[in-house]
């Protein structure tokens, strides 16, 4: 029994096996495909992106102590304000938080994660997310990039930000010395605590 075994679309059907939307396709036109397809989904998470920063600006946590307006039946004043992105970013209200990450399909860790990094960039890293939106920057790379400056102050992230537009290409290596040296120049107070680690 081979694995397309029992799929046949029924009587006189076509087969439904592993490789069926690629049957006969030459290797090629295949990679074509494979191209387009890469294309396609990293349109979809650039899309991904925007629908969340928007989601974000229309679910802010106002600072009288109230979500702007009510989740489904919740009332909206029993809502409270999560901070995902770093220093003077603003709060979003913690019951939308939730039902997006349900819309999204991840863990609530894990979706609080991937919903931070996007807008540690939007709100903190704006040259860093204008790239994703244009598509010079993969996501991914965004994301490893707002992990790492989500620690720093609103002066030492846009600092981070301005070096990283300036740069046409930055390893990780060069990212961590960046980020030590917005450290050391705008944020005393966690290049102290730093230092009382290394310390311990």
């Amino acid at each position: 029994m081979t694995l397309g075994d029992g799929f046949a679309g029924g009587e006189g059907g076509v087969d439904d096996g592993p490789h069926a939307p690629f049957d006969g396709v030459p290797s090629s036109t295949l990679l074509d495909v494979l191209m387009g397809e890469e294309q396609a989904r990293q349109a979809s998470e650039i899309r991904t992106w925007q629908g969340i920063v928007a989601w974000a600006e229309r679910n802010l946590y106002d600072d009288d102590g109230s979500a702007e307006k009510p989740v489904g039946d919740v009332v909206a004043a029993l809502d409270t304000g999560v901070r995902l992105a770093g220093d003077r970013a603003p709060l979003v209200a913690e019951f939308a938080l939730m039902e997006l990450v349900a819309v999204l399909g991840r863990t609530p860790n894990g979706g609080r994660r991937y919903v931070a990094r996007i807008l540690e960039c939007a709100w903190r890293l704006p040259h860093v997310y204008a790239a994703v939106v244009a598509g010079r920057l993969a996501p991914w790379r965004a994301a490893k990039i707002a992990e790492a400056t989500v620690q720093l102050n609103a002066q030492a992230a846009a600092f981070v930000d301005r070096q990283l537009f300036a740069a046409h290409r930055v390893s990780w290596a060069q990212l961590d010395r960046l980020i030590d040296e917005a450290i050391k120049r705008f944020d005393a107070d966690l290049a102290e605590a730093q230092r009382q680690q290394q310390r311990e």
